[in-house]
């Protein structure tokens, strides 16, 4: 690894050079922001590497807490002015929980702190985990799911061992991976697929949510599934602040509406 890289990292850490951004959730079927994925950016004056790359560089550093920590902490801060009731979805590493410097209450602290009640946090186990031992996994997630907090797993749909964990684990949330979003509309493989999981998710009380929506078609392909939420760039951007639903994506939504109850 590139020194410059690394002494990129730590200067990033210890000028705390990282801020949020929300990027929101929304139910297909009412256009209702549910909530919102905290997504953390770079200062760019500081570097000119992406976040992923960062938490690359982090995990062969062994510093990921720490980088996760400092994201972490600047989301909950900024939820602190969320719309009342809305979801923060907050990305965690499922190996952080074995970090030999992983602090436990440190969200439990900040959230009170901020005045963000647990009920309105999602633990988002993100790609970065690569946990094979699906009792280890689920116990990181009952963790987090006695101290009142909800569990969602990513990129379901991405892989065989992607299936694995869904069927080994009991999240509150499944996020379809944006691989099978893409195009949904004209593949009928892809229709199948989400049928699938959404038939899952129905009759185990999961809650759905495709990720990656980037058009109208895709949008109608998904609410005309019953998909319940939705993510992505048709929906809304990412924002420092808390946006509401697209103007074009709230149109399609009412259009459709309209047309299922006529």
């Amino acid at each position: 690894m590139k020194v410059k890289k690394v002494e990129e990292l730590y200067k990033i850490l210890e000028r705390k050079a990282i801020y949020p951004v929300f990027q929101p959730i929304v139910n297909l079927q009412t256009g209702e922001v549910v909530g919102y994925e905290a997504l953390s950016r770079i200062n760019k004056q500081d570097t000119n590497l992406m976040i992923s790359d960062l938490f690359v560089i982090a995990e062969q550093m062994g510093c990921v807490w720490k980088l996760e920590k400092l994201c972490r902490n600047k989301a909950l801060k900024a939820a602190a002015d969320k719309p009342e009731k809305a979801k923060i979805f907050l990305n965690v590493d499922g190996n952080i929980i074995q970090d030999k410097s992983f602090i436990q209450g440190f969200t439990n602290r900040k959230a009170a702190k901020a005045g963000v009640p647990a009920s309105d946090i999602v633990f988002e186990i993100t790609e970065r985990s690569d946990i094979e031992n699906y009792q280890i996994l689920q116990q990181i997630m009952n963790h987090y799911a006695n101290q009142g907090y909800e569990i969602a797993l990513d990129d379901v749909g991405a892989g065989y061992s992607g299936l694995n964990r869904v069927v080994n684990t009991s999240p509150n949330y499944l996020k379809a991976d944006i691989e099978l979003v893409r195009d949904i509309h004209k593949d009928k493989k892809k229709e199948l697929m989400m049928k699938f999981l959404l038939q899952y998710c129905n009759e185990t009380g999961i809650t759905l949510i495709a990720e990656g929506i980037e058009t109208d078609a895709e949008l109608e392909c998904l609410h005309r599934l019953g998909v319940h939420y939705g993510q992505g760039y048709f929906l809304g951007r990412p924002n420092k602040g808390f946006e509401s639903v697209s103007e074009e994506a709230m149109g399609v939504l009412q259009k459709l509406n309209i047309k299922l109850y006529n």
